[in-house]
């Protein structure tokens, strides 16, 4: 059994588009424990990636709180959210932006890097964590020469290798087959227990329900939990 990690209390966003408020999240409170792996789905426009956002805190919600850890995160300068978010909060798209001069190796180490980790022992991890992912054949390899699902597999490692307190994915197997997407969910479930992080993705593949301990529905502006 896991901890409280993640609060939301009241939570309301909204978007002006022309004369008319599009209402995208609606008083919403939630809760989500440490080492679970969370699935999102629902429409285009139902609140997905602005709750992402939310809990990124790339936006602030219009009403409501955010608390990390028991730390009102949503009520932060703009510098004290860029501190967490470096610091605790990892990133995966669907278009994984990988660093394309940079090897496999190179792009895993660069978070901790740029955290001011000695650049030897930064590598030495990315070195383990690519092999504890099967790629250890891919070292130097650069994105070019991976497949998706490799290339998936390395963005992965690149946004857990500081142990963050959440990794937020927005659509991160949208590009790959069933099988393919299937191993990156279960490789996220595991990395999820392993390092006590809280793993949150949007997904439109109704397929990959089952892969995820909670299932999360949004639709017109509330959240649902899915059996």
């Amino acid at each position: 059994m896991g901890i409280n990690l993640l609060d939301l209390i009241e939570i309301s966003h909204n978007y002006n588009q022309g004369n008319e408020i599009i209402n995208v999240l609606d008083n919403i409170s939630c809760k989500f424990q440490d080492c679970s792996n969370i699935g999102l789905i629902g429409p285009s426009g139902s609140g997905k990636s602005t709750f992402l956002h939310l809990v990124g805190l790339l936006e602030k919600p219009k009403y409501g709180k955010i608390i990390v850890d028991g730390i009102e995160v949503s009520s932060f300068s703009l510098e004290q959210k860029t501190l967490f978010r470096k610091k605790h909060i990892g990133f995966m798209l669907q278009n994984n932006q990988l660093l394309e001069d940079f090897t496999s190796q190179e792009n895993v180490a660069l978070p901790l890097i740029l955290n001011g980790h000695p650049y030897k022992e930064s590598m030495k991890h990315a070195s383990e964590a690519l092999q504890d992912l099967g790629l250890k054949d891919r070292l130097k390899h650069k994105p070019s020469l991976l497949s998706g699902g490799e290339q998936q597999r390395v963005a992965i490692m690149r946004a857990m290798i500081k142990k963050p307190k959440i990794l937020l994915s927005d659509e991160p197997t949208g590009s790959l087959d069933i099988k393919n997407s299937i191993i990156i969910i279960e490789y996220l479930k595991n990395l999820a227990k392993v390092n006590n992080t809280l793993c949150i993705t949007a997904t439109h593949n109704l397929n990959l329900i089952k892969y995820f301990d909670i299932c999360y529905e949004f639709k017109n502006g509330q959240i649902f939990e899915k059996n």
